[in-house]
């Protein structure tokens, strides 16, 4: 029939029909290897799988990452930051599957952040501390101006937030 798609292929030299089939094919596996890295997201380490379970009631979660320690990536604990308002049964806030937690020792010897709760959560230690002092401990907690004016203030609480799985 003229004017159908066979004719057309038809008049193509074989080479190029190949060379389009080889293209098209090319393009499929790379779209679906595009699709399947997409769906599956960055590898993450144990402690980071069971950090993103943790929920604190009534705070925001502001920031995450992997301790920058030199120990290897999967033996390094996952840390997040939470901030909300000022509570004294912050353990009551805490939540995960299956995650229990107890009243932590005092540390005298930490003038940065108060420990509140510590437990074991899937083979792996949870430590949940409170920020103590006027001014972040470290730079690279990304609180915005607002929130470090109102936790200053005493309006705003941040817990540090660690889970870690390794033997480091």
């Amino acid at each position: 029939m003229p004017g159908s798609v066979d004719a057309v292929d038809r008049r193509a030299p074989a080479w190029s029909r190949r060379r389009r089939l080889w293209l098209l094919s090319i393009v499929a596996a790379a779209a679906c290897c595009f699709s399947v890295l997409r769906l599956t997201g960055p590898a993450q380490t144990s402690a980071q799988r069971y950090l993103s379970q943790v929920d604190v009631r009534g705070y925001e979660r502001v920031h995450h990452y992997l301790d920058p320690g030199s120990a290897p990536a999967d033996e390094r604990a996952a840390v997040a930051i939470f901030v909300g308002p000022p509570d004294h049964d912050i353990l009551a806030r805490v939540s995960g599957p299956g995650l229990v937690l107890s009243a932590a020792p005092s540390n005298p010897d930490s003038i940065d952040v108060a420990a509140v709760g510590r437990g074991q959560w899937h083979g792996c230690f949870v430590h949940v501390d409170r920020w103590t002092t006027s001014d972040p401990p470290l730079s690279y907690y990304p609180l915005n101006a607002e929130q470090v004016t109102a936790f200053r203030a005493g309006r705003l609480s941040v817990l540090d937030i660690a889970v870690g799985c390794g033997s480091g």
